[in-house]
């Protein structure tokens, strides 16, 4: 599909009460477009799943448990979500817009960060980790493109709990998916 009827197709499931603008972010299942709310007169960001993707029901109730398991989460350093939705053959959640940008475009137009800095950042990221565990969530792919820094301050914002894991006392086992396949980004996972 093209980008306009992508658009258009998301304009079609949103209504007339938000206004779509550019796709400002792709990952492996889904494409984050800038979108104006109209009514509160805010710009936030609404993530769906990819139109190029076989959507399935396993896909579509991924989708769900992500927003599901991160509307569960309140806190300063992991980003909320606002709302989530179906239609017009659109999934999507919408959440505010981050006002900066990804760890990993820092480090890659910067390079290493100062020390006190790095820490500062590695310190909320855990403390948000923190705070997803005692909620009984296991974020699953941490990594540069899923810690966002927001503003002058670069404050972290933790996001994309796409594959994240309920904890669950009674499951045995490494922590496979149903098909026995690791989940993950492969250069940021612990090896064992």
């Amino acid at each position: 599909r093209s980008p306009s009827s992508e658009k258009s197709r998301l304009q079609r499931a949103l209504g007339s009460n938000y206004e779509v603008g550019k796709l400002i972010g792709r990952g492996g299942f889904a494409e984050v477009f800038l979108v104006h709310d109209k009514r509160l007169k805010r710009d936030l960001a609404l993530k769906d799943l990819r139109p190029d993707l076989l959507i399935s029901e396993q896909l579509l109730t991924r989708f769900r448990r992500e927003a599901e398991t991160v509307a569960a989460l309140r806190h300063p350093h992991i980003v909320p979500i606002y709302d989530i939705g179906e239609a017009e053959g659109v999934a999507y959640i919408l959440m505010p817009l981050i006002q900066g940008e990804s760890l990993r475009a820092l480090l890659a137009r910067e390079g290493p960060r100062p020390v006190r800095e790095a820490a500062r950042i590695v310190l909320e990221a855990a403390d948000a980790l923190a705070a997803a565990h005692e909620a009984g969530v296991i974020h699953r792919d941490i990594k540069p493109e899923n810690i966002m820094l927001e503003g002058k301050g670069r404050r972290v914002q933790l996001m994309d709990f796409g594959i994240a894991k309920a904890i669950d006392p009674l499951e045995a086992g490494p922590g496979l998916t149903s098909t026995g396949m690791l989940v993950g980004t492969p250069h940021y996972m612990s090896p064992e």
